[in-house]
């Protein structure tokens, strides 16, 4: 099945205008019953296309989408991305325990297929590019304290910040006394 051209895509023509003022007009029955019929058109004609159509239309969706985002400006993206948290979280918080647990195995075997699929230059692209996210990631969260020990600041309470504390000292080494971390090897505050 071809790919329809969309010639004026983004243009406010006539009837693009009076498409707009019916949909506004629509009750919410008009608009289920509407976009019942779009969404049972499409899956007939997405059941009829071969292999090829699907990968054409897709790649052109692709495209699309692409050329969308390069286009829109850092205050719509982050709007957008506000909107598809908040729209997942919803979707996810109405899951039940079997759509959850349905979601994430269809994800797993997703992504089992895809890496199955990888040639070893692909793999290795993809495990350099995940180990310098995380990296990233990780340095991130210390950025806080870059420098800090030159600028130790006694008013600072260091030891209530979550990455940072490690523990009280409430174990007591009963050979000497000494105030010891819980997970602190034995003996090692004296030759006990």
């Amino acid at each position: 099945m071809p790919v329809k051209k969309r010639a004026s895509l983004g243009r406010s023509t006539s009837a693009a205008r009076r498409m707009a003022a019916t949909r506004a007009a629509e009750d919410s029955e008009d608009t289920r019953i509407r976009l019942d019929g779009q969404r049972a058109r499409q899956a007939a004609s997405r059941a009829a296309e071969d292999s090829e159509d699907t990968r054409t239309r897709l790649d052109c969706q692709r495209a699309r989408q692409a050329a969308s985002r390069a286009a829109e400006s850092p205050e719509r993206r982050q709007g957008r991305r506000v909107d598809d948290r908040a729209r997942h979280a919803a979707s996810r918080a109405a899951e039940s325990p079997e759509q959850r647990q349905g979601r994430r195995e269809e994800d797993r075997a997703r992504h089992a297929a895809t890496r199955g699929a990888e040639d070893p230059i692909q793999r290795r692209t993809r495990s350099e590019d995940q180990r310098r996210r995380q990296a990233a990631s990780r340095a991130a969260q210390w950025t806080f304290m870059e420098g800090e020990a030159f600028r130790y600041d006694p008013a600072n309470n260091y030891d209530s910040h979550p990455q940072l504390y490690i523990g009280q000292m409430s174990d007591v080494c009963p050979y000497c006394n000494a105030l010891k971390w819980h997970a602190e090897t034995r003996g090692m505050c004296c030759s006990g």
